[in-house]
């Protein structure tokens, strides 16, 4: 006699860990981003907080300089690009329900600067929709300094995202991540975040 089952299996749908294209900016379109996010004003990361609240400085968390660059009309060309690149990766690589790019960060890693393991996924005030998608775009020659790599922690050993100056890396921003120490030189990037409706 056929032994019945003991579990009904869900349809699974697989995830991947993290994707990444290169040459999607060029060297001049890569310094236009440098200059909108030295524009804005620089200030020193904080950690915490929302969009309704405000987050606090911990040096022993995170050592980061950071600017906001806006969705003006002088910035749009940086998100319609960012939106191809976005869309692409999302429809080969996640299938995530998205809508929205957040304001996009600029951040500055001077020698010793890191953040410590974090996940970029949170769920904002009434009628704002959580993150579902992050990205990071280096925007330094991997030759301007040492350390400062992207760790992406999705098994017992971590991941080094690719470090080549234009190089875009597409991840869950449910996952698991940190930038290890600057010790010598300065990394720039620019980090974003794709939001969606509600998880279901």
């Amino acid at each position: 006699m056929a032994t019945a089952p003991s579990r009904w299996e869900l349809h699974t749908h697989t995830v991947n860990a993290y994707c990444y294209y290169n040459n999607v900016f060029d060297n001049d379109q890569i310094q236009g981003i440098i200059d909108a996010g030295e524009k804005e004003f620089l200030h020193d990361a904080q950690i915490g907080g929302d969009f309704s609240s405000p987050g606090k400085v911990d040096a022993e968390v995170r050592k980061t300089t950071i600017s906001w660059i806006p969705a003006t009309e002088d910035n749009a060309w940086m998100f319609r690009m960012l939106t191809d690149a976005t869309l692409n990766a999302n429809n080969n690589w996640f299938n995530f329900d998205l809508n929205t790019i957040e304001s996009l960060q600029y951040s500055v890693y001077r020698d010793g600067g890191f953040y410590d393991k974090h996940i970029d996924h949170f769920y904002q005030g009434s009628g704002q929709y959580p993150r579902k998608l992050s990205f990071t775009m280096q925007l330094s020659d991997p030759s301007e300094y040492e350390g400062g790599k992207t760790m992406i922690w999705n098994a017992k050993e971590p991941w080094a995202i690719p470090q080549e100056k234009g190089s875009i890396t597409f991840f869950p921003s449910y996952t698991l991540h940190e930038v290890t120490p600057v010790t010598s030189g300065t990394r720039k990037a620019l980090v974003g975040w794709v939001t969606g409706p509600r998880w279901k």
